[in-house]
């Protein structure tokens, strides 16, 4: 259930967020340890204000208290995967905008990979 302020990321969707910022390359973008620094101080602040609506993936769309960050700006787009599965996370802005996990297959996931299952190059 959502609410007028958004919802607390779960446990897991704050360590995958965490370790994406911590230890993902960026496929696109420029994203520096000073960049990474400042992000990290913002995680608690943040809220989903959605889930994608395909129904096998647990992928968020992220915002604070006031609403969801919009997808507009330079971009950052930061990699990670486990097995056959791609975690991503965008950073529109400076600000997290979107926490994906995709598969190829036809695999339905409740809740996004177990951090230590997730390998970054």
């Amino acid at each position: 259930m959502e609410t007028p302020n958004g919802r607390e990321l779960t446990t897991r969707e704050r360590e995958v967020l965490v370790a994406m910022i911590t230890h993902a390359k960026p496929s696109h973008g420029s994203f520096d340890e000073g960049e990474r620094a400042a992000l990290l101080e913002k995680v608690d602040d943040l809220r989903v204000w959605g889930r994608c609506a395909c129904g096998h993936c647990p992928s968020i769309d992220l915002g604070d208290s006031s609403g969801e960050y919009a997808s507009v700006g330079p971009r950052v787009i930061l990699d990670g995967w486990r097995g056959t599965e791609g975690l991503i996370l965008f950073i529109d802005q400076g600000r997290p905008t979107y926490l994906e996990q995709y598969s190829g297959t036809d695999d339905v996931f409740e809740e996004f990979a177990p951090v230590d299952e997730i390998e970054f190059s």
